[in-house]
């Protein structure tokens, strides 16, 4: 390495003192062959310390500071710090480097598994040919990569407590990372075991490559990202604990170069930010998006499989359709009631690679809530952006359907998080459904974030832009973001398409879908892809329904709901009774609304605002 006499300077202060110890309490030592391969790092005078340097070299390194003494068992501890041109230029170093080494040296590795090296950080013990120990602690600090050796004489592994204390003390000579909502976190036996686990239940084979996992806390949940290929192919996954010691996968992580396309408080984290070009900015954190927005990955135009084999002919051919089309995110169906469908398995990983977001969809039965919420979180694990319910028929012919509904979004919610985005695919026209349990799915701590009605309107034999003012009028009382669900299965003519769209536009909505990718003709796939002009222009307000003394049904029961969070005691039971008139005079009165015995516009928009959700934003 070139010794840059200012750099060897700054390193000077970078370098930790030298750490002497006596006998410890000590731990005991895991041998389960883990990411924490540093070994052949060796005080200066030794001949590994030039294989060091070469591999430091070669990696982009600039300069070198070492300081050594001399334990009272006649073995030696080394402090070392490293000089980078880049922050991830250290990192990689702590990464990968050691590998190199291990192979190089010959020696026999194990990771103190309930020992927490500090983040960013690794700590090996080393057993050498000969039997003689080695220990390491080592840590990226910005573009500095620092550390402290131990290296004794031969002994037998009653040494090892000594060993152990040794390293724990030398870390006591590197400052801290700096505190915040964002920090890196140490890599555990622990941690590796739970990704591991997290990794087989999705059924996928392998393990991580060793020494490639990083972890970060972000606000409370721990991210991880580690590389999961196998035969010398990267595979970068991401994962996110989802309930305390058990995490999901999140999908494949896209690798451009050097930039990962991750979160960008991840990046900041593990130190990418060099990497990546300016104005990059990432994906965001899942369940981070405001009040009344789509989750990300629902926006912009989505197509939905039904059987994958039936759509084209092979992952590579959707992917081709889906960015000459301007497809943004595919629906691929993962389940059909207990039953799991493992073409979801197979694609996701290659689809979402490609850039494209990847969402489940089940069709749910009901009878069975908690195995069929079982089914759906497989899915999630397995990489899904998010997870769609496509619940129907089933749950109007049910007894206790509320009840089935909640049970079944209750388990879903515990296996996938609360912030996971979850959306409810069903009928458009609410007051044709009233006895759907839409509030069971749509209301609560562990509802679905948003919804996606089925506006079939070619079925409906009306006009695209009636079929929208119509679903979304009724859906808006639920007060969660709306996408629309169009069709293309049914010969709708490029035209009606185009007024579809328009009419969504027009409505606010983000995000629309279409169904299905197996039938979608050439001139409809030509017109999703055509750029839209549109002339309607966005409405002075939101329209919601009319409700009064006749009304039954699941709207009367979000009626009820809604008057319910304001204080009034009324029965919640669909039924627009004498209660449920009074508290809905008295809240206008209350509220300074106009008198009137049934809904209009502006008590719904009251209520909703109150509250605290909107519906849908304007913004494209």
């Amino acid at each position: 390495m070139a010794a840059d006499p200012a750099l060897i300077h700054l390193l000077d202060g970078f370098t930790p003192r030298p750490v002497l110890v006596g006998e410890g309490t000590g731990t005991s030592v895991g041998t389960d062959g883990g990411e924490a391969a540093v070994v052949a790092i060796v005080p200066a005078s030794d001949p590994q310390f030039a294989v060091l340097t070469a591999v430091m070299a070669a990696m982009g390194a600039q300069a070198a500071s070492v300081r050594s003494a001399t334990l009272p068992d006649g073995g030696t501890v080394t402090s070392f710090a490293v000089a980078f041109a880049t922050v991830p230029g250290a990192r990689a170093v702590v990464r990968r480097a050691t590998r190199v080494l291990l192979a190089q040296s010959g020696a026999a590795t194990g990771l103190d598994s309930g020992l927490d090296a500090v983040p960013g950080g690794r700590v090996a013990i080393a057993v050498m040919p000969g039997g003689g120990l080695r220990t390491l602690a080592i840590a990226s600090r910005g573009e500095h990569m620092v550390g402290t050796v131990t290296a004794r004489p031969g002994s037998d592994s009653q040494d090892l407590p000594a060993l152990v204390t040794a390293v724990v003390l030398a870390w006591q000579a590197l400052p801290p990372p700096a505190p915040g909502v964002v920090e890196e976190v140490a890599v555990t036996d622990a941690l590796r075991l739970q990704v591991r686990a997290t990794w087989a239940a999705a059924g996928r084979q392998g393990a991580e490559v060793p020494g490639s996992m990083l972890a970060a806390r972000v606000e409370g949940a721990v991210w991880v990202m580690a590389d999961m290929g196998t035969s010398g192919v990267v595979d970068l996954q991401l994962f996110r604990e989802a309930t305390p010691g058990g995490f999901r996968a999140e999908g494949a992580v896209p690798l451009p170069g050097a930039c990962p396309a991750i979160p960008m408080a991840l990046r900041d984290a593990w130190g990418f930010q060099s990497e990546c070009v300016t104005g990059d900015t990432g994906v965001p954190l899942p369940g981070t998006e405001p009040a009344g927005m789509l989750p990300e990955p629902v926006r912009g135009v989505g197509m939905w499989i039904w059987y994958v084999s039936e759509s084209e002919r092979s992952l590579q051919a959707i992917i081709d359709r889906a960015r000459t089309h301007g497809i943004r995110t595919v629906y691929i169906k993962s389940g059909d009631g207990v039953t799991y469908w493992s073409q979801f398995d197979r694609a996701v990983g290659p689809l979402k690679a490609a850039g494209l977001r990847v969402c489940a969809w089940q069709y749910v039965r009901g009878r069975t809530p908690v195995a069929e919420a079982a089914v759906a979180a497989r899915a999630v694990r397995a990489g899904a952006d998010c997870f769609m319910v496509d619940a129907e028929t089933e749950f109007e012919t049910l007894s206790s359907r509320y009840v089935r509904a909640r049970r079944y979004m209750r388990a879903l919610r515990a296996r996938v998080g609360t912030a996971y985005p979850v959306g409810l695919t069903t009928f458009p026209y609410v007051d044709l459904h009233g006895r759907f349990p839409y509030t069971a799915f749509l209301s609560g701590p562990d509802a679905a974030q948003f919804t996606m009605p089925q506006v079939y309107w070619r079925a409906f034999r009306v006009a695209p832009t009636v079929a929208v003012e119509r679903t979304m009028r009724w859906n808006r009382i639920y007060g969660r973001p709306i996408a629309l669900l169009g069709g293309t299965s049914l010969g709708e003519s490029p035209a009606q398409i185009r007024r579809f769209r328009c009419a969504s536009r027009a409505a606010g909505v983000q995000g629309e879908g279409w169904w299905a990718w197996q039938g979608t003709r050439v001139a409809q796939w030509r017109e999703l892809a055509a750029p839209l002009t549109c002339q309607t222009a966005l409405p002075a307000q939101p329209r919601y329904p009319s409700l009064g003394a006749t009304s039954r049904g699941d709207t009367v029961r979000r009626l009820q709901e809604l008057l319910g969070t304001r204080g009034y005691r009324i029965p919640v039971d669909g039924v627009f009774g004498a209660a449920t008139r009074g508290a809905l005079a008295t809240y206008r009165a209350e509220r300074g609304l106009a008198p009137a015995s049934r809904t209009d516009d502006a008590v719904w928009a009251d209520l909703l605002q109150g509250e605290g959700s909107l519906t849908t934003s304007r913004t494209r």
